[in-house]
């Protein structure tokens, strides 16, 4: 298609292009047949493919306008009031000359019209009305509206206003048409700015709306079509215009409709909702393209919008929001007609699309003619009108009235807490729920298989993830795959190494097609279910819409007693032969529920309850067995499911006898419902979307397996959900059930993310208990809108929430984060927590602990270490040159071999700037930065990544950063977070951080002294700013880069080890997952001793330079100034500490070790990744010891080595353990030789 051809890329050119982006994704839906539209193709050529969520969700905008707007013309054409306003051509007292006179016209005037073809279709060809729709007006008794219309005559005339750019790129599309596409009376003139689209009956008017109030309406009497008057009764539309305006300009110009069109009727299509999961990635994508709405948090939703059209002036207001509108579009017929052009499985997507938008409709002035307020305003089922102070006129329906209700009830005050460990493996939905396995350290492995994966790419997959709460992401083997990945294991810079499916050589036997015929496929929707220790079951599920599955698999998983960084978990998969008779089996169906009653490690066999669903076309209903004959019903189905992992088989029994407690009263066909098993007897469920209308489930109902009866649970609910969680939770010492998260058919305003449910409810019996309210769970106003999540208990008041999440129609995915939610008062912080690192101080209690023991030992007997010794502490300092030059510098930076420290440096004003808060907070306070977020933990983990990322202004770092470092000087103690902030680029993604160019105070005050300036700038990376307080400890981590950390404000403690040591880190990645090297768990990680063996330390101070090579791995702590003696540095005689800083602040410089920029990878914008020839090199080992391994033979054979036995695989294995040693050997080597031809250059000089 052609694009809006206008300079540059501001706001307002950004805005215009989203134009573009509309009539795309228009004409795709117009190519599935959504809605006819002839026109579109003038202006996009070739359809692009769209999903078939974005089709559906443009046809409903196209249709639900399309239809309003039209409805809307036809009451005013037979409106009583349009006689009246007859407009005679002579004496106006002469009957005879009223007869002969002329009727003014209907007029239709788009607002940012765009690309818009609605003037074009009702005026040269027809539109389709809607079937749902019923005729209004005074006609509608009289015969019946037809399907389609259309007004060629000149009864109704049509006006689009928008940029002129946009109207002048509209007219060279039309005029590019084929001939006769528009008649030859129109003028088609893209040069014209202010008309470039002009015809008896529409024109096209170049506006900025923004001026209106100066040119509209003269613009529109001099250019509009034959009869244009304002006087007129005026249709006046606005598709996604009102947010893109700043909200003074919006309100104006509202105001301005309002007197100047006096009979005329607004309605406005617009985006709504900013603050919730949706609304942050739709306003975040829109701020990416640089067209962010600018409007939409004075105008979140329909009460606001009402209020602002009544306060600028409109008479009355009606808002409809996209539930009650797609309720009324996609209805009847048309929506078994739409429901069969693609198959469309993306429901909660759908819901979150109609949260987001809506429609205001209003009056101007109580002119506007009656019958056309009567029967196309207020007789519109989906629009409620409201009052000035923003509340519903008409009841709002009996779900809402509960809600409201309940949301007055008490709550239970609800905590978000970061993650415990690395990042959750899965990010994503639809992967059938997470089960939970204990270790006995009191560790949790959470297993969770397959899914909709939306990490690097957007996919389903048949991974399976195994995730630690201490250690993270385990590797996964699986039985039969690639016995050798390229770079799997623990040390892979890709973080999706970790996910992969790999085997050991023993089970290399296998092969690769047979492991794949016993593996389920990449599924979505299914269910995984826990039958025993280290058990799973897979059922169900689908690839997409059409593709539904019955096959049962079961996983089994070697778990171990307890784990490590980079432990291997070992997995097989088993498919089950099903045992019954095939009238007996569920259909093949996804979004069912699956629980478990009574697990293989209670019996032989596992019993499970199968639950509804949805097949391939409809949600999975009952059915009953009559003479022979299937029989659907709309009943809930049920199945007994038993699985024999001894004889690899499953049988069903289907429940045919279930009943209401009270007759009649049963759960409907339904899916994406949620269940949870009280007993091997009773089964709750809750909610869930269902089988026949667009609505939900909104009870809770109680199965009870041993008399086959179900029972309506005396308890409000409030609105009905779907594809939300139901757990079992202690809160405050009260056994309760919670209810969270999940899509709905009403608006979230109305509705709690959270309910609590107590759990005595479950055993409520007879007809007279009173109703139960539960207790609505209070979140933090940023708290996600779970939807297709899992919930896992950690403790007393502890819920793990992961996965889960949705797309954001056209503006990208959101992803939940896992996250810990506290629950109650009383919280068990520690209960879900596996032995925690070892506070600073446990290094001193295993000193004395140890120097007890040796008092007690005899000669003779087994030797005992302090730990210090085991540390080989004190370490030895880093070489100190006390003054520096720039030829001192220059010596050390070329050799490049040791870590040498400067000592007063002069780095510019920044030493006395920065240890003023003032000054930090005038300079730079009102810049946005991103700091790392720890809660309860002054140790940063890199490996385990527990910290989270939030924006704040540098005015906030500050403050935070000096209440902290006063805090823990007076106290001794820690906030609750843990705030570290190091400086990245405004485009993180693309650019490196520039401390001269990011920061335009800051950046002034810090200079390189001569020397490094010089050498340093050419090989310059980037430059970061690191600001936090103490006693922060920032992870073990070695950098590619050679770089100066140049010491600002407050001390700093950095321990730093060799390339040597790498072996005895317990690398991953870039990062050690040593965290405290005051008191390391010398039992996880007892390499860590050697390590040691090779550590240097140095206590750096403001002014000082510390240049390190690239490799050497540095571990920093953040000192309070009373624990470093400075009287070297101090003012006095030394005897006194000097000022306490109020935090602190250093400066990291980067560069290149190697001149030529092509060494490094372009993509390392932090300095973390190996240069292109080591990962060449790793690469090259690697193949090259695959292919040496699976080539090995047992002997020699004159026929061929092919032809000779292969070496076994654990002699394999063997002799490549051996090797291991060995080439920890040659490294060992050339890390001596390197040490003494270093030595020997120290000596010569």
């Amino acid at each position: 298609m052609q694009k809006i051809k206008v300079p540059g890329g501001s706001v307002d050119v950004m805005v215009q292009h989203t134009n573009d982006d509309s009539v795309v994704s228009k004409r795709s839906a117009v190519a599935h047949d959504y809605v006819r539209d002839c026109f579109l193709r003038c202006f996009v050529k070739k359809p692009s493919r769209r999903s078939p969520l974005i089709n559906r969700g443009y046809y409903l905008r196209m249709a639900v306008m399309t239809d309003l707007v039209t409805r809307l013309i036809q009451v005013a054409l037979s409106a009583p009031e349009r006689a009246a306003h007859t407009t005679p051509t002579s004496d106006s007292s002469s009957a005879a000359a009223a007869a002969a006179g002329t009727t003014p016209p209907i007029q239709v005037l788009s607002l940012g019209a765009g690309y818009d073809t609605l003037a074009l279709r009702l005026l040269l060809d027809s539109v389709d009305l809607l079937s749902t729709g019923k005729p209004s007006g005074p006609s509608a008794t009289a015969q019946p509206a037809s399907l389609t219309a259309s007004f060629p005559n000149g009864d109704v005339v049509f006006a689009d206003v928008d940029f002129p750019a946009v109207l002048q790129s509209k007219a060279a599309l039309m005029a590019a048409a084929p001939p006769r596409t528009f008649p030859p009376g129109w003028r088609l003139a893209p040069a014209d700015a202010d008309c470039p689209v002009a015809s008896p009956f529409y024109t096209a008017v170049g506006i900025d709306l923004r001026t209106a109030a100066a040119e509209l309406l003269p613009r529109l009497t001099r250019y509009g079509p034959k009869g244009f008057a304002s006087t007129n009764f005026t249709i006046i539309y606005a598709e996604c215009v009102m947010q893109y305006m700043p909200p003074e300009d919006a309100a104006r110009l509202v105001a301005l409709l309002a007197c100047t069109f006096p009979n005329a009727v607004f309605v406005a299509y617009d985006q709504v909702s900013p603050s919730d999961s949706f609304g942050r990635v739709m306003q975040q994508s829109l701020r990416q393209k640089n067209s962010p709405l600018l409007g939409i948090q004075a105008c979140p939703d329909g009460r606001h919008m009402t209020r602002r059209a009544l306060t600028s002036g409109m008479h009355r207001a009606w808002w409809g929001n996209f539930y009650r509108v797609s309720r009324y579009v996609i209805a009847g017929p048309e929506k078994s007609r739409v429901e069969g052009l693609e198959a469309f499985d993306e429901l909660e997507e759908w819901n979150e699309m109609c949260e987001h938008y809506g429609i205001t409709m209003a009056t101007t002035t109580s002119r506007v003619w009656s019958s056309v307020v009567a029967h196309g305003c207020a007789a519109h089922r989906a629009f409620v009108e409201y009052a000035a102070e923003g509340k519903p006129l008409a009841q709002p329906p009996a779900s809402v009235t509960s809600v409201v209700a309940f949301a007055e009830q008490q709550a239970v005050s609800g905590a978000l807490h970061n993650w415990p460990s690395a990042r959750y493996g899965f990010e994503g939905w639809g992967n059938g729920g997470v089960a939970v396995e204990p270790l006995r350290n009191g560790d949790r492995l959470l297993v969770s298989f397959g899914g909709f994966a939306v990490g690097k790419r957007h996919e389903r997959t048949n991974a399976i993830y195994v995730h630690s709460l201490q250690e993270g992401e385990l590797r996964v083997v699986v039985a039969g795959d690639d016995p050798v990945p390229l770079h799997g294991g623990r040390n892979a810079h890709n973080n999706e190494a970790s996910n992969m499916s790999v085997t050991s050589t023993t089970a290399s036997v296998a092969s690769t097609s047979t492991a794949a015929s016993k593996m389920p496929p990449a599924l979505v929707f299914h269910s995984f279910s826990r039958i025993g220790t280290g058990q799973y079951l897979v059922w169900g599920g689908r690839t997409n819409p059409a593709a539904a599955t019955s096959n049962a698999y079961v996983l089994t998983l070697d778990i171990p007693r307890t784990v490590s960084l980079g432990s291997t978990v070992r997995a097989r998969w088993t498919p089950l032969m099903v045992t019954t008779t095939d009238n007996c089996c569920p259909s093949p169906r996804y979004r069912h529920s699956m629980v478990c009653l009574r697990s293989l490690e209670d019996n032989a066999e596992a019993k499970l309850l199968l639950m509804g669903g949805k097949t391939a076309t409809e949600a999975a209903a009952a059915t009953t067995a009559t003479t022979g004959d299937v029989v659907s019903t709309t009943e809930l189905d049920c199945y007994l499911v038993t699985v024999s992992t001894l004889h690899c088989s499953i049988t069903y029994e289907p429940l045919r006898n279930l009943k209401g407690k009270k007759a009649g009263v049963m759960p409907s066909a339904a899916h994406s419902f949620a269940a949870l098993a009280l007993s091997d007897d009773d089964v709750l469920l809750a909610g869930g979307l269902f089988a026949d209308r667009d609505a939900c489930e909104n009870s809770l109902w109680r199965l009870r397996l041993s008399t086959h009866e179900w029972t309506r649970l005396p308890v409000n609910l409030g609105a009905g959900r779907f594809s939300h969680t139901l757990t079992r939770v202690t809160v405050n010492h009260r056994d309760c059930i919670l209810v969270l998260g999940g899509s709905t058919w009403e608006e979230k305003s109305s509705v709690s993310v959270g309910m609590l449910v107590p759990a005595e409810v479950a055993a409520a019996e007879g007809e007279k208990v009173s109703p139960v309210q539960p207790l609505r769970v209070a979140l933090p106003s940023d708290a996600p809108w779970w939807s297709r999540h899992s919930c896992v208990v950690l403790g007393e008041g502890v819920v793990g929430v992961v996965g889960g999440g949705y797309t954001c129609f056209s503006f990208g995915t959101f992803a939940a984060k896992p996250q810990l939610l506290y629950l109650g008062d009383s919280v068990d912080g520690s209960a879900w927590r596996c032995a925690p690192a070892a506070a600073a101080t446990a290094g001193a209690a295993v000193n004395d602990a140890v120097r007890d023991t040796a008092a007690d030992e005899t000669p003779g007997s087994r030797p005992v270490y302090a730990y210090d010794q085991l540390l080989s502490k004190p370490w030895p300092s880093v070489r100190e040159v006390a003054e520096y030059s720039a030829a001192a510098f220059l010596a050390v930076a070329r050799a490049a071999a040791e870590p040498v420290v400067f000592r007063n440096v002069n780095l510019g004003g920044c030493v006395q700037k920065w240890a003023s808060p003032a000054y930090l907070k005038s300079a730079e306070g009102n810049t946005t930065v991103s700091v790392h977020v720890a809660e309860r933990s002054q140790l940063l983990d890199f490996v385990r990544k527990n910290f989270a990322f939030r924006h704040v202004t540098l005015t906030e770092l500050v403050q935070h950063l000096e209440d902290a470092t006063e805090l823990y000087r007076t106290c001794m103690e820690t906030p609750t977070e843990t705030w570290y902030y190091r400086s990245i680029a405004a485009h993180m993604k693309s650019e490196r951080s520039n401390l001269w160019t990011d920061f335009a105070t800051l950046g002034q005050d810090f200079v390189l002294p001569p020397g490094a300036k010089e050498h340093i700038e050419p090989l310059l990376h980037q430059s970061c700013l690191r600001m936090n307080a103490p006693p922060l400890q920032l992870w073990t981590h070695f950098d590619t880069l050679d770089n100066v950390l140049c010491q600002i404000v407050g001390c700093k403690r950095v321990v730093l080890f060799p390339p040597s040591e790498y072996n005895n880190l317990y690398m991953s990645g870039s990062s050690s997952a040593v965290i405290n090297l005051d008191a390391p768990d010398l039992v996880r990680y007892p390499r860590f001793i050697e390590a040691c063996k090779a550590a240097q330390v140095v206590v750096l101070r403001p002014g000082d330079m510390l240049y390190f090579p690239a490799m050497w791995f540095h571990h920093i702590t953040t000192l309070e100034e009373e624990e470093v003696e400075v009287g070297r540095h101090g003012k006095g005689d030394g005897s006194s500490p000097r000022h306490c800083p109020p935090y602190n602040i250093s400066v990291n410089v980067f560069y290149r070790h190697f001149e030529q920029a092509s060494v490094y990878d372009t993509k390392d914008l932090y300095g973390n990744k190996d240069i292109l020839a080591v990962t060449r090199l790793r690469g090259e080992l690697q193949t090259a010891v695959r292919a040496l391994v699976s080539g090995a033979r047992l002997s020699d054979c004159e026929e061929g080595a092919e032809a000779a036995p292969v070496l076994p695989s654990e002699y394999a294995e063997f002799a490549l353990r051996e090797f291991l040693q060995d080439a920890e050997g040659i490294a060992a080597d050339m890390a001596d030789a390197r040490r003494a031809s270093a030595a020997d250059g120290e000596e010569r000089v």
